[in-house]
């Protein structure tokens, strides 16, 4: 089992225990070769960290956030947001920006996301980076695998609790930062205002 998938199951185990509404809102993983042809029609590349995070699980079916406030699009809806955001205007402005020029759109909160960079050719990893609401782009995790160490920490050591109505909240915005910039050296010091 890969990094990602064990990282994934922690955060699932948890999620189990104490959210199960949460939990029962992921739909099966895609086979590997749904995940290959629907990927496909992208004009860039993915990681093979993608491929394999939509056949562990396609999405959430009721918008549950649990990876940091934002749900997991379903593979045919992060297609369909991607092809919008990689559209020939936003190219040009993350070109003038020295941003990333593609990016797969994968966790959604009130648009904001978290995307991976798309490449010319196939990789096995590639780094995660934070959409503002604005479009602003920061570099936030190294890779999907670290992302999910992280946050699979954050679950386990109490940085995450489940509110009365079963949502998953941050509890120590700094404690999170930390987490995250442990498991991924380089990245921004802070994603948001409060520390984190």
């Amino acid at each position: 089992m890969s990094a990602l998938t064990d990282a994934l199951n922690r955060i699932m185990k948890w999620l189990q225990q104490n959210s199960p509404i949460c939990a029962s809102s992921f739909q099966s993983g895609l086979s590997p070769a749904e995940v290959e042809k629907k990927l496909g029609e992208l004009p860039f590349c993915v990681s093979r960290e993608v491929h394999e995070l939509y056949q562990w699980r396609n999405g959430t079916n009721d918008r549950c956030g649990v990876f940091v406030y934002h749900y997991l699009l379903d593979l045919d809806t992060a297609l369909q947001y991607s092809q919008e955001f990689n559209d020939s205007y936003w190219l040009e402005v993350r070109e003038e920006d020295g941003d990333p020029l593609y990016l797969f759109l994968i966790f959604d909160f009130e648009g904001e996301y978290f995307a991976v960079t798309g490449s010319s050719s196939p990789n096995d990893a590639a780094p995660v980076f934070h959409v503002g609401d604005d479009c602003s782009v920061k570099f936030a995790f190294t890779n999907l695998t670290n992302m999910m160490l992280a946050l699979a920490e954050c679950y386990e050591t109490g940085v995450y609790a489940v509110t009365s109505y079963e949502d998953v909240e941050v509890t120590d915005e700094a404690k999170f930062g930390e987490i995250r910039r442990k498991h991924n050296p380089g990245s921004v010091k802070q994603l948001y205002a409060g520390g984190w």
